[in-house]
């Protein structure tokens, strides 16, 4: 049995015998109707469509709304939200915010519709993941509300965004104090380590490049005074940096300059001086 829909029908003019008419269009039992209404000059369109209405009274007596399905937050993660972000989200990404969703929030919320869902359920949720979480997951948490909400209402299943005006409570779990390297610690650390070791710590601190970004350097990514930074290592994969600014030529100092030259020195086991060793005996 044909489902029967709610018709508004089609209006416009068309022009017979030099006079233009109103012309109407609809579809009855699923055939294309027609009929002309009557001639321009005699009625606005306005009184044409009351007559159009007239027409497809009628037809649209018991006319079917469309089936709105039931969202709960559970199933519109999984169906909706996670295929879109999958689609834009690097590897690394996906596994650590995927997680972090379904621990934190599909758990606590997950069997709730998501048009129920208010914003202050929302905001309790978030003061009771601050008694345990830190700021930064708190904050994570936060953003990762909007964004389902968001998709949510561009996909018409809520009329509103409950997480718009959610906000990081103020008390968090504090994290661990963080301490700062002297010049002694320092140097009595690079003194303790072998030469692979000691450019990877140079690099990680007085560079400042994330480790990840240390373990995929390669020999074509050194420069004469710098290096350029092209991707990471991730739970042994190699990864693109994370954002565009994560692709970045790195300057590096006078120590790790030196450190570098030996290493390339040891990895070609050539004794031929190349690089900054050679370029500062030039120099003299």
């Amino acid at each position: 049995m044909r489902r029967k829909r709610f018709q508004r029908g089609c209006l416009k003019t068309r022009k017979r015998n030099g006079k233009n008419y109103w012309y109407a269009q609809w579809r009855e039992d699923g055939k294309p109707k027609s009929k002309e209404i009557g001639l321009c000059s005699k009625m606005d369109r306005m009184k044409a469509e009351g007559i159009l209405t007239e027409i497809l009274k009628p037809i649209n007596e018991g006319a079917e709304n469309p089936e709105k399905i039931t969202w709960t937050f559970a199933k519109f993660c999984e169906v909706v939200y996670l295929p879109v972000c999958h689609r834009k989200w690097k590897a690394s990404t996906d596994m650590v915010e995927a997680n972090r969703l379904e621990v934190h929030l599909v758990r606590p919320l997950g069997e709730k519709l998501m048009q129920d869902i208010t914003r202050s359920e929302l905001q309790a949720l978030l003061d009771e993941k601050a008694r345990s979480c830190g700021r930064s997951m708190v904050d994570h948490l936060r953003f990762r509300l909007r964004s389902v909400f968001a998709l949510a209402m561009s996909e018409g299943v809520v009329d509103r965004n409950p997480a718009a005006a959610l906000f990081t409570p103020r008390h968090y779990q504090e994290g661990r104090s963080r301490e700062v390297l002297t010049p002694d610690q320092a140097a009595t650390m690079i003194g303790a380590l072998e030469l692979r070791e000691k450019v990877i710590v140079r690099l990680a601190t007085w560079e400042g490049m994330r480790p990840g970004e240390i373990l995929a350097l390669q020999m074509g990514d050194l420069d004469d005074d710098s290096v350029w930074v092209r991707r990471r290592v991730y739970k042994g994969d190699i990864d693109e940096p994370k954002t565009k600014r994560s692709t970045r030529r790195v300057a590096l100092t006078v120590g790790t300059l030196a450190m570098l030259d030996q290493w390339k020195l040891r990895l070609l086991g050539s004794p031929a001086e190349t690089g900054y060793s050679a370029q500062r005996k030039e120099r003299r």
